[in-house]
């Protein structure tokens, strides 16, 4: 001990670590003082269990992300802001994220591997605190859910930390840190179980991993940048693999936001998602919700409610012996009430219907409210339909997702 070092035996306390019940230890003595015991500590806003069970850790960091998110619930309650989904978003973006965040997720390597992504209890949680700002129930699916919200999964924050600690400590001034860094890239050559060796598992599925794998085994520094564009370019994979497949042909919710609702990706992959617009715009609260529900099936539309009652998905409130989905109820079903509300706002619909009437020879009417089945609507037809930003279509919003 160094000279001149006084221990406080009152705020002083002993943990065995990887210690059992039935284990025979020895009362620590400080001088005449015995130092009582612990199972668990914290450590910066880290909490620590003898076991070193990181799950104890996690479910620790949930309390401060939603000790958050109810001040960020206060927060809007006091400026009228429950009708500001895009300021509810953007809030749990920047001040409860950071809030889950604090000391221990750079230690939480479990998460950071491809297919992790929503493992993390802290990670359920914020998903249902983005369900709750929609307005959709639980069955809304993960991915489409954050890219609706603009958000990316926690993983995304978690290995941005690890990688910077890992940077961090290559430049650290205390020798003590670099030689445990060293002895730890060491190790992960014979044991799977150390720090480096999980963080080099995680640069799977990565397009640069193995450029990571061999920087962080010979403590070479990661460019943040390049890793950055290939971690947000992994998480998007779910997008890439939607790309070849069809709504109709797949009846699965990622690939149907992905062709008809989600705003369109950027083609490099290292910017993060848009907020849609209508997120943006002064709407009710329950039309906000059916819009939200429309985009993310959350809806009652027999392709979706069929799953859960039983029964045909085709359409009862036509003859057109169509399955009943957004396509279909949007310019195909010629029941009279969506006839009639496509007939009050015909200026969305005339661009898309006239070609089509025209190139199928019919008579040369004002307007015809629907599509015949052998009328093509492209996929992109139908996102441009959906994402198009008006005051107009957001009148139509108020009635025509009402499903």
């Amino acid at each position: 001990m160094r000279r001149g070092l006084t221990v406080n035996t009152s705020k002083s306390e002993v943990m065995h670590f990887n210690s059992r019940s039935c284990s025979s230890l020895p009362t620590f003595m400080y001088g005449d003082v015995a130092l009582p015991e612990k199972e668990q500590f914290r450590y910066l806003g880290m909490l620590v269990d003898k076991h070193m069970n990181l799950k104890v850790s996690e479910e620790h960091a949930v309390r401060p992300y939603m000790a958050a998110q109810r001040r960020i619930k206060e927060f809007v309650h006091e400026h009228d802001l429950k009708n500001r989904p895009h300021a509810l978003i953007w809030l749990s973006k920047v001040y409860g994220i950071p809030a889950g965040m604090y000391a221990c997720q750079v230690w939480g390597t479990e998460y950071l591997r491809e297919g992790s992504e929503f493992k993390s209890h802290l990670q359920k949680r914020q998903l249902c605190s983005l369900r709750r700002f929609l307005g959709v129930k639980s069955t809304a699916t993960n991915w489409p859910v954050l890219r609706e919200c603009g958000q990316e999964p926690l993983q995304f924050y978690w290995f941005r930390a690890t990688v910077k600690f890992f940077n961090n400590m290559l430049n650290s001034n205390s020798k003590t840190l670099c030689q445990v860094l060293k002895a730890d890239l060491h190790l992960a050559d014979m044991d799977e179980s150390c720090w480096s060796a999980h963080v080099s598992k995680s640069f799977n599925g990565m397009r640069n991993e193995e450029v990571f794998k061999r920087k962080l085994l010979s403590a070479s520094k990661i460019p943040m940048q390049d890793f950055l564009g290939d971690l947000r370019y992994r998480q998007q994979k779910v997008w890439r693999e939607a790309d070849a497949l069809s709504p109709r042909e797949v009846n699965r919710k990622a690939v149907t936001y992905h062709h008809w609702c989600g705003v369109p990706l950027n083609q490099t992959g290292r910017t993060p998602f848009c907020i849609p617009s209508y997120l943006f715009k002064d709407l009710d609260k329950g039309v906000m919700r059916n819009v939200s529900r429309f985009r993310l099936r959350a809806h009652c539309l027999k392709v979706e409610s069929c799953k859960w009652l039983g029964g045909s998905n085709i359409c009862d409130k036509c003859g057109c012996a169509e399955v009943q989905d957004e396509k279909h109820v949007l310019f195909y079903c010629n029941c009279c009430e969506l006839c009639e509300l496509r007939r009050k706002y015909k200026d969305l619909f005339i661009d898309l219907f006239k070609p089509l009437h025209t190139f199928a020879q019919l008579p040369n009417t004002d307007f015809v409210p629907f599509l015949a089945s052998f009328h093509v609507v492209t996929n992109l037809e139908v996102n441009a339909f959906l994402n198009q930003d008006s005051y107009r279509f957001s009148k139509f919003s108020r009635i025509g997702f009402n499903f």
